[in-house]
């Protein structure tokens, strides 16, 4: 072997050239890429891996406990957060101007408006909780 082959290889004059296997770019950045989103979506279907906040670490569903109005959030249930705070459901309605007819079910998110939102939720629901006895 020559003195320009072994440093065309990337070795120092006279040191025999280094054999390896070459990965293209591409391939070694998919690589890297598949195994980040594999492992996360793995952990996303075994339960380890949970970035909505709705599910406690038992699995259960989490729920408004009425402790404190932070803890309303907008995938909750606009009838849970009624319970938990102990407002009538209706008179929520009114206040915001929502439909008489909104499903407990419907989640606060999905009621957004110019008249509701759930930062404007929490503030009626403190003020509600001052003027309670």
């Amino acid at each position: 072997m020559s003195a320009r082959m072994a440093t065309d290889a990337g070795g120092a004059p006279g040191a025999p050239a280094r054999q390896g296997r070459h990965v293209p770019n591409g391939l070694y950045a998919g690589l890297v890429i598949a195994v980040f989103a594999g492992t996360i979506g793995i952990a996303g279907l075994t339960g380890t891996w949970q970035t909505s906040g709705r599910t406690a670490e038992g699995g259960g569903r989490v729920a408004p406990q009425g402790e404190t109005v932070t803890e309303i959030k907008g995938w909750m249930a606009v009838g849970e957060v009624a319970d938990a705070f102990s407002v009538p459901l209706d008179e929520l309605l009114v206040a915001f101007e929502l439909p008489a007819d909104t499903s407990p079910a419907t989640a606060l998110k999905d009621l957004e408006s110019d008249r509701f939102s759930v930062m404007a939720l929490r503030d009626w629901i403190a003020i509600q909780s001052m003027e309670s006895p």
